[in-house]
Order: C-alpha cells, then structure tokens, then sequence
C-alpha cells in the first residue's frame, strides 16, 4: 500500500501481487485505486504506471460518477423492502420532505413527488437508520479486533454506494458503509461491518482475512450470498 497524488487529489493505493505478467489498474468507488502486478514491481514503477495513466484514471472516475447517477433510483413500484421486511409505499403532500414507517407501511411525506425527491428523502432517513445500527454494533469490533490488537479506532461514514456494501482505508483510519444495506436484514449489516474491520488486520482477500470472518461469524456465507 502507498499514497500517491494523482486526478486531483490524494489516492491510496492498494497493491496486490499476483502471477500476472504486466501491471493491471483498477480505479475503486471511493477513490482509491488497486493494482495488480508480479513482485518484481517496485514501488517507483508503480507511482510512475499510475501517473502515466492518471487521464484514464480521470475519465474512468467520470464514468463511474455517470453510471451511478442512471442507477441510483431503485425505488419504483408499490413495494420497498426496509432490514429485510417489505413495505406498501403511499405519498402524501407535505411541506417539507421526510418519511414515516408505520406498521405494514411506509409513507413518503413530500414537497415535490419526483424520483429525485423520492430517493433524497430515502436514503437521508436509511443513512440514519444505519448509521444508529452501526454505533450500537461496533463497540464489540472495536473491543475484538482494534484494541486487542493495538489498532486505532476507524471513523465510520454511511453514505449511498451502488457497486460495493462497504470499504476500508486502514491508512485513514476509516471505513463507509453503504446505506443501501437498509434493504437487507440486519445480519448483513454486521456482516459488512466485520468484514471491513478485518480488513484492519489483513488488507487483501487472503485466507487469513476470511479465517477472522468466520471465526468472529460463522455463518458469514448466507449473507455474503444474500448480497450478492
């Protein structure tokens, strides 16, 4: 892992040494970008690749920022599914725009009755719900894997992610979790936010990585699944 200057703006890289042939650049949703490449990389070949294709890199993340923006109302129809339980949908004029659930029923309580309105009002109020689950949920990760093993404590951000359920930067100290796990059941919240924290102790995939998940989750494979 290095930090590097490119785009704009100041990017983690992640490195990940495979038995590939040539260098292969990945740019993530935060930001942040991977790369792949045999060991016999050094760092300085890296930072030099990643600043010979930092005009990619700016036109990649333009793209993605599009992508997101055609696939971020997800809220059509009569139905929405909140922590894994469906919900009828009914609107109501208001002035000022917030959401209720009451019983078997979600009301959207709206200034304007547009898809952006709709989904503004959502998320605001999922990104809410989340982030209250995450402060009751992390003082056993933050007791089990930063303190005991002598980490510092992440800053935890909710925010809406179409291409990932969450991500972490070690070197900041810090992991997003998406708000569009309010969909799902609360178990699959915890499972994202395991995941993240182990990724404090081992950054990539490894079986080391997956071997702490399922210690501290043994059933993780139903809600991995799940989000798939």
């Amino acid at each position: 892992m290095m930090e590097i200057f490119v785009g704009g703006k100041q990017r983690t890289v992640w490195i990940e040494y495979k038995r590939n042939r040539n260098l292969y650049l990945r740019v993530m949703e935060d930001g942040n970008l991977h790369v792949t490449c045999p060991r016999r990389f050094t760092q300085k070949e890296i930072r030099a690749f990643i600043l010979e294709k930092e005009d990619w890199i700016i036109k990649t993340e333009t793209k993605q920022e599009k992508k997101q923006e055609t696939t971020s109302y997800g809220l059509d129809g009569e139905n929405i599914m909140w922590l894994g339980k469906w919900y009828s949908v009914r609107y109501e004029t208001a002035r000022k725009s917030f959401l209720m659930i009451e019983e078997d029923e979600i009301v959207f309580y709206l200034k304007e009755n547009t898809k952006e309105e709709i989904f503004k009002t959502f998320y605001k109020d999922a990104a809410k719900q989340i982030l209250e689950m995450v402060k009751a949920r992390r003082e056993e990760w933050d007791k089990k894997i930063c303190i005991a093993n002598g980490k510092p404590l992440p800053k935890i951000t909710v925010k809406y992610m179409t291409s990932r359920w969450g991500s972490c930067t070690p070197a900041h100290q810090s992991i997003s979790i998406s708000s569009r796990l309010i969909h799902y059941p609360s178990q699959c919240l915890d499972y994202v936010l395991l995941h993240e924290y182990a990724h404090i102790l081992q950054l990539n995939h490894s079986k080391a990585f997956w071997d702490i998940v399922e210690y501290y989750m043994p059933d993780y494979k139903i809600y991995k699944k799940l989000l798939k």
